[in-house]
């Protein structure tokens, strides 16, 4: 928790980047690197360049695991779990040239598939609502299984969605979470996630950070393979599966770009 993260106020730049709006675990963390010692009293420039190659080290080492020919998208109602599925759809037509295919997973929990169902039918894939009739899953011809949002508040509904993701057996389980969200929610929503085994990570509303920051911490500790960050609510929004990139063009606040370095002199 916060309280146990602890601040070296008399250095310039801490007080730079927590008045900026750095996630403060983050900062705590950056800290406890056996760089800072020497990293600290460099000019802001030198500091903000090295935080990034440290943070793109560390991302670098973290469990990359490579996805499947099932790939099934989890999470709570209301992250944007419909419109992440378009993406991978829109993307694997488009940019991998493949031909995947969708099954609708009830699981007892209502699931409405309209906005689905005819995004679906505009890009020529065919969505299955039972696993009878399906054609072979392939490299070229993917599966995807889309669930209904799973409650935070009911572990049940995770552990039922586990049983149908083994009888699949569907090996790629992707947690989508509303980056926007507070950490204590992404951090209740990815223990959860381990309940039904997830494998990798989807964050979405990523335009609505003022800063990538506080995300830092949540990738770095949790051993979910980070695979892909979505901007905008419409299925055409961007989307990106280069993570990193996207992490560390957000990592500072745009002031410390934008009011120029030298202003900082005097903080």
């Amino acid at each position: 928790g916060l309280s146990d993260v602890s601040f070296d106020e008399s250095n310039d730049k801490v007080r730079l980047l927590r008045k900026a709006g750095f996630d403060l675990n983050l900062l705590g963390e950056i800290q406890s690197w056996s760089s800072w010692q020497e990293m600290k009293d460099k000019p802001l420039a030198d500091v903000l360049k090295e935080i990034t190659v440290g943070l793109s080290d560390r991302f670098r080492s973290t469990k990359l695991t490579p996805t499947t020919d099932k790939i099934a998208l989890i999470g709570a109602p209301g992250v944007g779990k419909t419109t992440t599925l378009c993406k991978f759809l829109a993307h694997e037509v488009f940019m991998n040239k493949k031909i995947p295919f969708v099954l609708k997973v009830e699981n007892g929990i209502p699931n409405p598939d309209d906005a689905l169902r005819i995004f679906c039918e505009v890009i020529g894939v065919t969505l299955f609502r039972e696993p009878e009739g399906m054609p072979q899953v392939s490299e070229e011809s993917p599966l995807y299984l889309d669930f209904p949002g799973l409650s935070l508040s009911n572990l049940q509904d995770w552990v039922e969605a586990k049983q149908t993701l083994d009888a699949m057996q569907v090996d790629t389980r992707v947690l989508v979470v509303n980056g926007a969200y507070e950490r204590d929610i992404l951090l209740r929503s990815i223990r959860s996630a381990k309940h039904l085994g997830a494998t990798h990570l989807a964050i979405t509303h990523f335009d609505e950070l003022s800063n990538s920051t506080k995300l830092w911490p949540v990738l770095l500790q949790e051993d979910l393979s980070p695979l892909c960050i979505c901007n905008g609510q419409n299925v055409t929004g961007d989307f990106s599966t280069n993570v990193l990139n996207q992490l560390i063009s957000r990592t500072f606040p745009e002031e410390l770009y934008a009011r120029g370095f030298s202003t900082y002199k005097n903080v």
